[in-house]
């Protein structure tokens, strides 16, 4: 391919890399001169397959280019530990492959975080990371494709305009947005310090004393057969939002959701059974279909953000069996909320997973006789 600084079209055609004859020719053909002005070579241009996101990587990750041979020097560990962090991180790990002098960076930084962490954690602390961030992108990229690509695409704007403020929001704001990150993880790190915790006896591990919750929408599988795009896409929304507001609203910690399910624990069985019946009020204010959620309280093992142990298989269950507009809840959760809420007996049930019958109740949406004489005495 010839050595070109300023190509003209006839360059570019001889070139192969534009045919003024092809549909959106000229649109092409600015593409290609943005992406050249933004520092790509003709090589990178040539091989793109997509000049858009050339642009957008040019925008996001200028600089000069590090290869993974040369990142793995600098961290001063073994072709193989580097090529655990960086498949962790999301980011190439062929000994030819680059990255920006930045993302160089960060594999450096995690390196010597092996030293105070040891490398399984530091693994795992790389892996979390990784895939959080690509999470924060995912929902990103796919709101500006539905709020500004499509609209302006559909009105007829030319793609290479698209690309542009595409590019320019991102140069402009994504700063701004990396900030929200930093002060949001530094008020997490906070109020993550504050619960309350211990560990195993071998020291191995971080156990919490915790009620752990599970909520689904009710027949949302058979019925999103038959759903619009549209429609599946808002229940969904609309479904992450009531779960989002109400279990941060009482206190509690969302810890996934996936689909029409979601998993969320408390430090409290108090706290866990306020939350579950707010969820069901929740979902019928949005005009969801209804719900069923499960809760059992004990020691929970937490590994990469996540919850588990025997209650966490507990909750799930007693979720899975509940009717519709139900909350079932175990014996633990039961005792220590007795003086606060009303129950009556759901069981025992014979569960998946567990050997021997298990004791459940139906939480009420009420409080308890006890506590509403108290309440009318004072």
């Amino acid at each position: 391919m010839p050595d070109l600084t300023t190509p003209e079209p006839d360059d570019l055609v001889r070139a192969g890399m534009y045919d003024p004859e092809a549909p959106g020719a000229a649109d092409r053909l600015e593409l290609i001169r943005y992406a050249l002005d933004r520092g790509a070579t003709l090589e990178e241009v040539a091989s793109s397959r997509g000049l858009g996101d050339l642009a957008l990587d040019l925008n996001l990750r200028p600089g000069s280019t590090i290869t993974v041979a040369e990142v793995t020097d600098r961290a001063g560990m073994g072709r193989h530990d580097v090529g655990q962090l960086l498949s962790a991180l999301g980011l190439p790990f062929e000994p030819n492959q680059t990255m920006t002098a930045d993302e160089a960076e960060v594999v450096v930084f995690l390196a010597e975080l092996r030293s105070l962490l040891g490398p399984a954690t530091t693994t795992q602390v790389a892996r979390v990371t990784g895939t959080a961030m690509a999470r924060v992108a995912d929902v990103l990229v796919t709101a500006f494709r539905l709020a500004v690509e499509l609209p302006r695409r559909s009105a007829g704007t030319p793609y290479s305009e698209v690309v542009k403020q595409y590019a320019d929001i991102a140069e402009e704001s994504l700063p701004t947005f990396v900030r929200i990150l930093d002060v949001l993880l530094r008020r997490q790190i906070v109020d993550v310090a504050k619960r309350v915790w211990s560990n195993d006896e071998g020291e191995n591990a971080v156990t919490l004393p915790r009620t752990i919750g599970f909520a689904d929408l009710v027949g949302y599988k058979a019925a999103s057969a038959t759903m619009s795009v549209g429609e599946l896409s808002a229940i969904l929304a609309a479904f992450d939002e009531v779960v989002t507001s109400v279990v941060h609203a009482g206190g509690g910690q969302l810890v996934k959701t996936i689909g029409d399910e979601a998993m969320f624990a408390a430090e409290s069985a108090l706290d866990a059974c306020r939350i579950a019946l707010s969820l069901l009020e929740g979902f019928r204010l949005a005009r969801l279909p209804t719900a069923r959620i499960g809760l059992a309280s004990g020691k929970v093992l937490s590994v990469l953000g996540g919850l588990f142990g025997p209650d966490v298989n507990l909750a799930a269950r007693l979720a899975d069996v509940a009717a519709a507009s139900t909350v079932l809840v175990s014996e633990p959760v039961r005792a220590s909320c007795a003086g606060s809420f009303s129950f009556e007996p759901a069981g025992p049930l014979s569960l998946k997973g567990f050997e021997a019958s298990v004791p459940a109740y139906r939480l009420l949406p009420s409080v308890s006789p006890k506590r509403a004489s108290r309440v009318a005495s004072s």
